[in-house]
């Protein structure tokens, strides 16, 4: 009898110090895996640096970015974005904490200027000059002045690449009016029966790359 009593004592306690041990554990998890900046836009021809911190080092570079776009180099904690030339991209780092690693998708545009696009002085007047004699309401697409940024940015494709949306801020390349103006499919180059020129377009690919602003 007091064999049993004694043999569910230690049962007992050795249950606590378990509980207490993973308590304890469960207490000193290193933090997530986190960089000072997640999206990136840095002009051509320039370069910048952000900082891993958190999870289990060492960091390492788990998918490379275009690198007709741009290249990143890892030393340590200190990630270094390279342009390369005018796009979008994203690079994939991740730590070592097992059994599943931590990762963080870091987003990359490269733009051709550092100045800001203005949406009404420089965007706008594209679209009143070439777009909006057709889509004043055509395809549900409107293009005329204070109707035109609230029918794009964020807004479902329709018809062609419906996958996509119109303008998808900081990434010209998977934004469908991008695809349009430049010829890179999403059906008929717009607008009809011609094309914008080499610098309409470079314009309406930077204002996206800088976050598609209603400046």
């Amino acid at each position: 009898m007091n064999f049993r009593k004694y043999f569910s004592a230690f049962i007992f306690i050795t249950i606590i110090i378990v509980v207490l041990y993973s308590c304890k554990d469960m207490g000193t998890e290193p933090p997530g895996l986190s960089a000072s900046r997640t999206n990136v836009s840095i002009v051509k021809g320039t370069s910048t640096q952000i900082t891993l911190s958190g999870g289990v080092a060492p960091y390492s570079i788990k998918k490379q970015p275009n690198n007709t776009i741009a290249t990143v180099s890892l030393s340590t904690s200190v990630l270094t974005i390279s342009s390369v030339d005018t796009g979008s991209t994203s690079a994939i780092v991740a730590d070592s904490k097992t059994p599943i690693a931590d990762s963080l998708e870091i987003m990359i545009s490269i733009l051709g200027s550092s100045s800001p696009i203005s949406f009404s002085n420089q965007i706008q007047p594209i679209f009143n000059s070439q777009c909006a004699s057709c889509h004043g309401s055509n395809g549900g697409l409107s293009l005329a002045a204070g109707t035109s940024y609230s029918h794009l940015v964020n807004i479902q494709a329709q018809s062609n690449c419906t996958s996509l949306k119109r303008v998808l801020p900081n990434d010209a390349t998977n934004s469908m009016l991008y695809k349009k103006v430049s010829g890179t499919t999403c059906g008929a180059r717009m607008p009809p029966g011609g094309t914008l020129n080499a610098g309409d377009i470079a314009l309406i690919q930077d204002w996206i790359n800088q976050g598609a602003n209603n400046n």
